[in-house]
């Protein structure tokens, strides 16, 4: 770790272009782990399957190092003539990956990006960023930067009485009545991933058609991302996939990103002919314990305000959009 003494006086920022960004993995996968509450949709191995299926050959990186360090990685697009951050779309947070002690270099390395980008594009625009986020408030010169609400998220603060004590006591009854039935909720292993994203994908296609809708995963870019970042995700640690079986038979997952200090929970799926086991309850209950009991701080239930979110305890959480204009 690079000590406050040796924080650098001045930036250098390095692009880093779409076919190097494979060189810079280790160093990406180093920084984002050393970054307090890095979010996962900001891991190398999500955004480099996200670049893959979105953005091939389109998505490049703004670095910064000290003494050799990668210190700074801000990763960014172009699209419909806007700048983008790498993971637009389908991620529920964005932002840049930032060491304590150089987030003062945050607009240096926007200012970089902007003057370097070759494509046609007249904004730029920063989505689903913490307030809290070095990207909120950078400035560029000769731009005009305005700040607007973003889309919220609804997250989970795991203190001892993360859960309320309805939900609490729901979760324990469905779980021993799932149990009595023979049931059995388990998280997937390395080698099952590629079925448990296929039980997946099938699950979540039959509880949306009880809907007449297609759900998430009837976009094929969300669903060769979801099965594209899957492995590698668990390669990192980074993943967990929840399984609720019922007499040999898949009836429920559940896919969870998991960051140092949080856990998200992206999709789930289940088969509405056993709705009455609540097999959604039954999962994020389970979820939830679990990481609880690992010391995660938040359970993020991401964007969306379904009113089944709150009645876990969970609160909305702004979110921001910095916009910067000629």
């Amino acid at each position: 770790m690079t000590s406050a003494a040796s924080i650098i006086d001045a930036p250098k920022v390095e692009l880093i272009m779409p076919a190097s960004l494979g060189d810079i993995a280790s160093g990406w996968r180093q920084l984002w782990r050393a970054v307090p509450g890095a979010s996962p949709f900001l891991a190398p191995a999500w955004l480099d399957a996200w670049a893959e299926v979105y953005a091939p050959g389109r998505t490049w990186a703004a670095t910064l190092r000290d003494d050799g360090q990668l210190v700074a990685l801000l990763p960014l697009f172009v699209w419909d003539k806007a700048l983008l951050l790498a993971g637009t779309g389908p991620s529920d947070h964005g932002g840049a990956l930032i060491l304590p002690g150089y987030d003062r270099w945050a607009g240096a390395l926007l200012e970089a990006a902007v003057d370097a980008v070759e494509d046609d594009f007249d904004r730029v625009d920063l989505q689903q960023l913490s307030p809290a986020s070095p990207l909120a408030n950078a400035e560029v010169p000769g731009w005009c930067p305005w700040t607007e609400a973003g889309n919220f998220c609804v997250t989970l603060s795991l203190d001892p009485q993360a859960m309320p004590k309805k939900m609490s006591d729901d979760w324990h009854y469905l779980v021993r009545r799932l149990q009595r039935e023979g049931g059995l909720i388990d998280v997937v292993g390395p080698q099952e991933i590629g079925c448990g994203i296929a039980e997946l994908e099938r699950l979540h296609r039959l509880r949306w058609r009880t809907r007449g809708q297609s759900g998430m995963l009837a976009d094929p870019l969300l669903r060769d991302l979801v099965a594209t970042a899957a492995p590698r995700l668990a390669a990192d640690g980074l993943l967990r996939l929840y399984r609720l079986q019922l007499g040999g038979e898949t009836i429920a997952v559940l896919l969870m990103l998991r960051g140092d200090d949080t856990a998200c929970y992206y999709l789930s799926g289940f088969d509405p002919a056993y709705a009455r086991f609540s097999p959604g309850t039954a999962l994020i209950g389970s979820a939830i314990a679990d990481v609880a009991g690992e010391g995660a701080i938040t359970f993020d239930f991401l964007r969306g305000g379904e009113a089944y979110k709150y009645r876990w305890g969970a609160e909305d959480r702004p979110l921001v959009r910095r916009v910067l204009t000629r």
